[in-house]
């Protein structure tokens, strides 16, 4: 909160009556004092007595007062408040996570999914103001979170992910496709897919080139995270009972790993493809990923002025009206316009 005038060059106004005080202090002092009050307002002094000098003195720096009071108001004193608007222009981010037999492989420890699932978590705690969805996929694609700005309920739908909800695979043009689905009628400028994989587009109606080509439509940008350090590990297939529950291995299937074909689905967006090959670079990636895709924050300065110089009027009319009363009471005025001060060596 601070004060100024809104028109500061009615200061040099100031230079009046600082100009006729000096004069008056001039003109005291020299042998034959006389000067002229304004307006007329020279009291008859029948006496030269200390108290009436005093009066005199009080008199006149009132209309001294009077005059400062009225230069302040051309001035317009303001007292003025600012203040700082923030707002934050938030982006949609989807995660296309696999949850394919695949990503049961121990080359990460405990496994893949288990440490997916913990760097998407911290993942999502440095976002702000974003609204994040989820899809999982294997042999088909579904939706696991809208987006939303709800971070409990996004990490506990991602706590519940389970290998072998699915119908196995690896549908990768589908998981984009439905991922295009959830992004396309967003209204932030900035839409983002992350992808994040361990094999090869194996099953699905959708070409994974075809299906990228359709977020490049929509302006969605895919960043796509090979996972494993290997492109090619043996994957044991598990039977379920009638409760979902995991019983015995069947059978073991190779999977791969495709990194051209992630290369070449972020090139199509314009996005960034990346190889996670242990833990910490799984970090790392998603780490430059909130790096490069960061919420905007655009501030305004807000200011609000208030008046202030309404009060500096009254306060001069009526100190104005206090010397008019006295001056028609107390003190006695010549009506001639000007009177001499007869022998006044004191000061005023």
């Amino acid at each position: 909160m601070s004060w100024y005038l809104a028109e500061p060059r009615a200061l040099w106004l100031f230079a009046i009556p600082l100009a006729f005080a000096v004069w008056v202090l001039v003109k005291k002092r020299t042998k034959d004092a006389r000067f002229l009050l304004p307006m007329t307002l020279t009291p008859a002094l029948d006496s030269e007595s200390g108290k009436a000098r005093r009066r005199m003195r009080i008199f006149f720096l009132g209309h001294l007062l009077v005059i400062g009071l009225l230069i302040l108001v051309i001035g317009q004193p303001e007292k003025q408040k600012s203040w700082t608007r923030t707002w934050k222009e938030g982006i949609d981010i989807l995660l296309v996570l696999d949850v394919s037999e695949s990503m049961d492989a121990t080359d990460f420890t405990p496994n893949r999914i288990e440490v997916a699932k913990s760097v998407i978590r911290d993942f999502i705690r440095v976002r702000t103001g974003d609204r994040i969805g989820l899809v999982i996929f294997a042999g088909e694609a579904v939706t696991k979170c809208p987006l939303t700005h709800d971070y409990d309920f996004l990490q506990r739908q991602l706590e519940d992910i389970r290998l072998g909800e699915l119908k196995q695979g690896t549908a990768i043009g589908m998981a984009i496709a439905t991922g295009v689905a959830r992004l396309h009628t967003s209204e932030p400028r900035t839409k983002v897919m992350i992808l994040l994989t361990d094999g090869d587009n194996n099953v699905g109606s959708i070409n994974p080139l075809t299906a990228a080509g359709l977020a490049r439509q929509s302006q969605i940008k895919i960043y796509s995270i090979g996972i494993g350090k290997s492109d090619r590990v043996v994957v044991p297939i598990y039977a379920y009972d009638m409760f979902g529950k995991r019983t015995q291995p069947i059978a073991q299937v190779p999977s791969y790993l495709n990194p051209e074909l992630l290369l070449g689905i972020s090139q199509t967006t314009a996005g960034h493809a990346f190889m996670a090959r242990d833990p910490g670079a799984l970090g790392k990636v998603l780490h430059e990923i909130d790096k490069l895709e960061k919420t905007k924050i655009q501030s305004t300065t807000v200011r609000e002025s208030e008046p202030r110089y309404l009060a500096l009027a009254w306060i001069a009319t009526v100190l104005a009206t206090v010397l008019f009363i006295f001056r028609q009471t107390r003190f006695r005025f010549a009506s001639a316009g000007v009177t001499k001060l007869r022998g006044l060596h004191a000061e005023i």
